[in-house]
């Protein structure tokens, strides 16, 4: 038997749509066995089958390496919410391609491992940090494989996280997003995304605040999201520097240098939201991890 450890994950940091994303401190868990059948538990009913994103991508990656599929026992436990915007999908693919190699005796690398879960996932910026931990900046060549750009996250940091009980699908977000924008605010953008990158990693609190301005896709997605407005006030006015949506939402995060302004932060968003589930995380470094039980 096998257990896999997958970081959840925020992508786009604010300012870096589509092009960075960092591993939080929420995990899910994923054991695997091999079976005469197949059998899933510790997710609902209706994911109990060959359809789950973990078991399909268990599958697509044997067949990457001219394997047979073939049964197996596996059990989820995650503190990941599904469609929340903290990559629960990418935790998924990331197990099941883990496991494949496991189950197999195939050894891969963490660069194999981000190629073909790029591939099943169909972008980067999740899977990357989920894979190799830290803060990454990712990017694909055109007709080449994608390239990771791997940041250290300063250990000052704590990331307020706040996760609405209702959902955001990737699919819905995306569509709110022009898909042409002015060079103006491509130019803004690019400044930006270096000072976030540089402020993650020296814990620059004023630096990531000055340089989470995004132009391209917060502004349309907040609309989405019924308490953006409300819980960014809270924030900011209870010693948070910034805020970001996670992905495409619902879940946002405020970022301070403070561990107790974290915590009476925390006590605030109870108070205020309390259908919201909050934590006080830290940048995950390890990325993915495996081991035998």
């Amino acid at each position: 038997m096998i257990k896999i450890t997958v970081p959840a994950t925020s992508a786009n940091l604010g300012i870096g749509y589509d092009t960075l994303g960092m591993a939080v401190s929420l995990y899910s868990h994923f054991t695997f066995e091999r079976s005469d059948e197949l059998k899933i538990t510790g997710c609902p009913e209706e994911f109990q089958n060959e359809s789950n994103l973990v078991y399909v991508s268990f599958v697509d990656a044997l067949r990457e390496w001219g394997e047979e599929p073939f049964p197996v026992k596996l059990d989820i436990h995650t503190d990941v919410p599904v469609a929340r915007g903290l990559g629960s999908s990418s935790t998924c693919v990331v197990a099941g391609i883990m496991a494949a190699a496991a189950l197999t005796g195939h050894t891969v690398d963490r660069a194999e491992l981000v190629r073909i879960a790029t591939v099943v996932e169909g972008h980067p910026d999740n899977v990357a940090p989920a894979i190799l931990g830290g803060a990454v900046c990712s990017f694909t060549p055109e007709g080449g494989l994608p390239r990771c750009l791997r940041y250290d996250v300063s250990d000052n940091l704590r990331f307020v996280t706040v996760i609405p009980p209702y959902e955001v699908h990737t699919s819905e977000a995306r569509k709110v997003v022009p898909q042409e924008v002015p060079l103006s605010s491509a130019v803004w953008q690019m400044g930006r995304i270096a000072g976030m990158t540089r402020g993650l990693e020296t814990g620059d609190l004023a630096l990531i605040a000055d340089a989470n301005d995004d132009r391209l896709q917060e502004p349309y997605r907040r609309a989405l999201i019924p308490d953006y407005d409300a819980i960014r006030t809270t924030c900011l006015s209870g010693g948070a520097g910034t805020l970001w949506i996670s992905g495409s939402g619902s879940t946002l995060m405020a970022v301070t240098d403070d561990t107790i302004v974290a915590k009476f932060l925390q006590v605030r968003l109870r108070e205020q939201f309390p259908t919201c589930e909050t934590h006080i995380l830290t940048c995950d470094t390890e990325g993915a991890q495996i081991e035998y039980l």
